[in-house]
C-alpha cells in the first residue's frame, strides 16, 4: 500500500463538474493534502485554493491540452446534468451533453495512459435488488433514467479499460450529505430536511417512508475517495457509503433527535423510481483500509453545527 492522502507527493487533480456538491468538497479535502486541484463545468463554487477553467466536457481538445500542459495524470469525471427523478427527455439531453462527450474523452485518456475515475450511482445502478446488501458484483437493473445513464456510461469505459488499456476507477456512492448540498433541492434527504427546520414548512415523503438508503456523510466519502486518487488505485469498481440502511422515518427522527425539534410530515403516493431498499456492501473497500464512516447522527449534529442549525 502506498503513501497515505495526507503524506503523498504533491499532484495536480483534474475535476470535471468540479463546482457541484461532491467536487466542492472532494477539492477541498486534496487541497488539505496538499495536492493541486483543476476545476471545469458549471458554477464557480470550487475550493478556495482550486483553479476554475472555463472548458465544456464537450470540448475534448481543450480538455487533453490542459491535461499535457499541467501533467495530469487523474481526471475525475463528476458531470451529469440529470438527477434520481430525471425524465426520458432529460436522458437524452444527457447523451449528447455528457455520455458521448465522456466516451470521447475517455478514448483519448487511455491513449495518453491517464486513469479516469468515473462517479457513477450506488444508489440508482442496482435497481430493485432482492439482496440486502448490493455488491459491486451483483448484476445492474437500473428502474430510472438517471441510473440506465450511469450504468451505460460504466459500460462503455470497461469497454474501453479492455480493449484500450483505459486505466479505469469506477465509484458508486450511496447518498451523500454535508456542506454545500442545496437545502432546498430535489435530493439529499438530510439538508432537505434541515432545509425545512430552517426554513418552516413540511417535508414531503413520497410512499410511506419505509424506504431505506445508505447515508454517509461527505466529509468520510471524500476522505475515502481522495485515499483512493493519491494511491492510484484502478482496474475496479467500489461502492462508496456507509453499509448501513436507515428508512426515511428513521432518517427524520434521527434528525429530531440531534437537533431537538419535530419535523412536519405531508405523505405523497410512492414513486416508481424509488426501490424498497438499497444498501451498499462497502467490503471491497474495508479491504483497500480506505473506508470512513461516522453514526448518521453524529454526521448530522456536526452538518447541523456547520450550518448553525442547532438546538
Amino acid at each position: 500500500m502506498n503513501a497515505p492522502a495526507s503524506a503523498a507527493a504533491p499532484r495536480t487533480f483534474l475535476l470535471l463538474g468540479g463546482g457541484g456538491f461532491i467536487g466542492t468538497n472532494l477539492a477541498a479535502r486534496l487541497e488539505r493534502g496538499g495536492h493541486r486541484v483543476l476545476l471545469t463545468g458549471h458554477g464557480t463554487r470550487g475550493a478556495s485554493n482550486g483553479r476554475w477553467v472555463d472548458l465544456p466536457l464537450t470540448d475534448t481538445d481543450g480538455i487533453m491540452a490542459l491535461i499535457a500542459d499541467h501533467a495530469i495524470d487523474t481526471v475525475v469525471q463528476l458531470a451529469s446534468s440529470m438527477l434520481p427523478s430525471s425524465t426520458e427527455a432529460h436522458y437524452q439531453a444527457e447523451q449528447d451533453a455528457i455520455i458521448a462527450p465522456t466516451r470521447r474523452l475517455a478514448a483519448r485518456l487511455a491513449d495518453r495512459g491517464v486513469r479516469l475515475v468515473f462517479f457513477s450511482s450506488g444508489g440508482t445502478v442496482y435497481g430493485a435488488t432482492s439482496r440486502d446488501y448490493a455488491t459491486e458484483d451483483d448484476p445492474c437493473a437500473p428502474i430510472g433514467f438517471y441510473g440506465q445513464a450511469k450504468l451505460e456510461t460504466e459500460l462503455h469505459l470497461q469497454f474501453l479499460a479492455r480493449t484500450r488499456g483505459l486505466r479505469l476507477l469506477t465509484l458508486r456512492p450511496s447518498n451523500p450529505y454535508g456542506m454545500h448540498q442545496s437545502l432546498t433541492g430535489a435530493q439529499g434527504l438530510v439538508s432537505v430536511i434541515l432545509g425545512k427546520l430552517r426554513d418552516g414548512g413540511a417535508l414531503e415523503v413520497w410512499g410511506d417512508g419505509t424506504v431505506v438508503r445508505d447515508y454517509i456523510y461527505i466529509d468520510d466519502c471524500v476522505e475515502s475517495v481522495a485515499a483512493l486518487l493519491v494511491n492510484d488505485v484502478a482496474g475496479t469498481t467500489l461502492n462508496i457509503g456507509s453499509g448501513i440502511g436507515h428508512s426515511l422515518l428513521e432518517v427524520v427522527a434521527t434528525v429530531e433527535e440531534a437537533l431537538g425539534a419535530r419535523v412536519p410530515l405531508l405523505f405523497r403516493p410512492a414513486r416508481p423510481v424509488d426501490v424498497p431498499r438499497l444498501v451498499l456492501d462497502v467490503e471491497r473497500l474495508k479491504g483497500l483500509g480506505m473506508y470512513h464512516h461516522r453514526s448518521l447522527i453524529d454526521g448530522v449534529r456536526d452538518y447541523a453545527r456547520r450550518l448553525g442549525i442547532c438546538r
